[in-house]
């Protein structure tokens, strides 16, 4: 990262700076990162953009299914699934299902963006509410990793399913799913929902507050509420590679490795433990290690961007340069509003010596982070 700040800051000195400034700011979670199947989903409120009204994503006491999913104008897939979902509401219009559509379009909303998003809401008839997340408040109180990101909530307001990207093979999961937990169909279909593993009410309670801890860079109060959490229940995996993530954060490399390792033992699935252990694998030097751990948590999770990221700079300090582009190129795919993705294959591109090519890519780094009014 040294020697791309480097590269830019001696040929393109204004560009340097205003990626160097990104890259030193705090940084929130990515893509239900800390979040998983069991667990209790975070807080949702807003208001609609078309009608105007307070939105809540309340589920105490409340019957039936919520669908949160996080979409853009800019993804094709988000307006495929916004039209699947618009024909799930209308087929169960008079069954406990709702949806709320959250547009995370752009960090800071302008007044031409919050215009299109509207005029997509209405060109497609959504039935549904929809709440612009200015400022991703709620995109990064999830943690999405991709667009589009789905949450599948019960009454209790406990994560069902939490698919990222869409697919046909996500749809059919989605609506099977659904029909299962509303009562249309037979427990016969269980196979195709996801179960996980629900974490004791307290220690589920000592997380989400070291969440916010770790938002505000409370280390030390997060890492504090993670203990309690632990001590609540030794079997919930999401405290110890939250553990982990905040280790790394610190520079305490070893400690992480530990934290992410028995996250993984807890829940061989747990993609994010995974990744995170590659992450710590790679910052210790060992090359060959990071990429088998990310490699296993893109076996989990094909949608995970964040060991995209990571594998592709394994592979570009293994001077496996269009292997490492490759990688970026899918990443893009799924997230082709996160900057990092663009920086990254700057990061490649520099390396090899390809100087027009990196300035390409910072650019576009440079003006997903600072998009014109």
């Amino acid at each position: 990262m040294r020697a791309a700040i480097h590269f830019l800051v001696k040929r393109r000195p204004a560009l340097g700076a205003a990626i160097l400034l990104f890259l030193l700011s705090p940084s929130a979670p990515a893509a239900f990162k800390y979040l998983q199947v069991g667990m209790q989903a975070p807080p949702v409120e807003g208001v609609d953009l078309v009608t105007g009204e307070k939105i809540s994503a309340d589920r105490s006491g409340e019957e039936g299914i919520l669908v949160i999913t996080f979409w853009a104008t800019w993804s094709k897939r988000s307006i495929e699934i916004l039209a699947d979902l618009k024909e799930m509401a209308e087929k169960y219009e008079a069954l406990p299902f709702r949806v709320i559509a959250i547009n995370v379009d752009s960090q800071h909303v302008s007044e031409m963006t919050r215009a299109a998003v509207r005029d997509k809401v209405v060109e497609l008839g959504l039935p549904f509410p929809v709440i612009i997340d200015d400022g991703l408040e709620i995109f990064y109180r999830f943690g999405v990793i991709a667009v589009p990101s789905t949450a599948l909530i019960d009454g209790s307001g406990v994560l069902l399913y939490d698919p990222s990207g869409y697919s046909y093979a996500i749809r059919d999961r989605l609506v099977d799913s659904t029909e299962v937990f509303l009562g249309i169909r037979e427990r016969a279909v269980e196979k195709t929902i996801l179960v996980g593993y629900e974490p004791d009410p307290t220690a589920n309670r000592y997380y989400h507050l070291a969440l916010q801890m770790l938002n505000q860079r409370l280390y030390e109060r997060a890492l504090a509420n993670l203990d309690s959490a632990i001590e609540s229940d030794s079997l919930f995996s999401a405290p110890h590679n939250l553990r982990g993530q905040i280790f790394l954060d610190l520079a305490r490399g070893d400690e992480a490795l530990v934290e992410f390792e028995t996250a993984v033992r807890l829940d061989t699935l747990s993609v994010a433990a995974l990744a995170g252990w590659g992450r710590a694998l790679y910052r210790a030097g060992d090359l060959e290690g990071a990429r088998g751990k990310l490699e296993a948590a893109l076996a989990v999770d094909e949608w995970y961007t964040p060991a995209l990221l990571d594998l592709a700079r394994c592979l570009a300090a293994e001077e496996r340069a269009d292997e490492a582009l490759a990688k970026l190129e899918t990443a893009a795919e799924l997230a082709p509003g996160d900057p990092m993705v663009y920086y990254r294959a700057g990061e490649v591109h520099a390396a090899a010596g390809r100087e027009t090519e990196a300035l390409d890519q910072y650019r576009h780094a440079l003006e997903l982070l600072f998009p014109a009014p």
